[in-house]
């Protein structure tokens, strides 16, 4: 028996963000696109670190940092269609001195099911040379108590990972 989450547990959560499939989204076998998961998915991610791991767009302004996505990937669990309303549940999943794994279940709400999980993994690099940098103490202590708080697992692909 799995140990993830389930479509009950993750839709109990607050959501990151939430959308709804209009047919701008559809393709021609009449469900949402995929380059419209990994919108949904990359986005809120990216509305994570803003809001919960100390990120905010002023990030690079201000402390001249920010995160590169080195690897994506998406999981397809079930189809969305139009009207169907779409909530992003956002989670770090570990992280290593310069990079995060985080993953969000895109939840259809409207048909009570797991849609899409997406992945990333984020490298953290000095905006003016674009290389590689460590996390700084205080974004690191968010993202470690972040990773403390999350008693949800969400179901990643396992193809993903932190180099250690």
């Amino acid at each position: 028996m799995s140990d993830f989450a389930t479509y009950d547990l993750l839709a109990s959560l607050e959501p990151t963000t939430t959308a709804v499939v209009g047919p701008e989204h559809l393709d021609v076998n009449g469900h949402m696109n995929i380059q419209h998961y990994y919108v949904f998915g990359s986005g809120s991610m990216w509305r994570f670190n803003q809001q919960h791991l100390g990120m905010p767009d002023t990030y690079i302004t201000e402390r001249g940092m920010t995160t590169f996505t080195a690897e994506q990937h998406l999981r397809f669990l079930a189809e969305s269609h139009e009207g169907d309303e779409l909530a992003m549940v956002v989670r770090p999943v570990d992280r290593g001195g310069r990079a995060i794994h985080l993953a969000s279940a895109i939840l259809n709400t409207t048909r009570a099911e797991i849609a899409c999980v997406a992945e990333t993994l984020l490298v953290h690099v000095d905006f003016a040379t674009r290389r590689p940098v460590p996390f700084p103490d205080d974004i690191a202590a968010l993202i470690d108590a972040s990773l403390a708080e999350s008693d949800v697992r969400l179901p990643v692909s396992g193809a993903l990972g932190i180099r250690r």
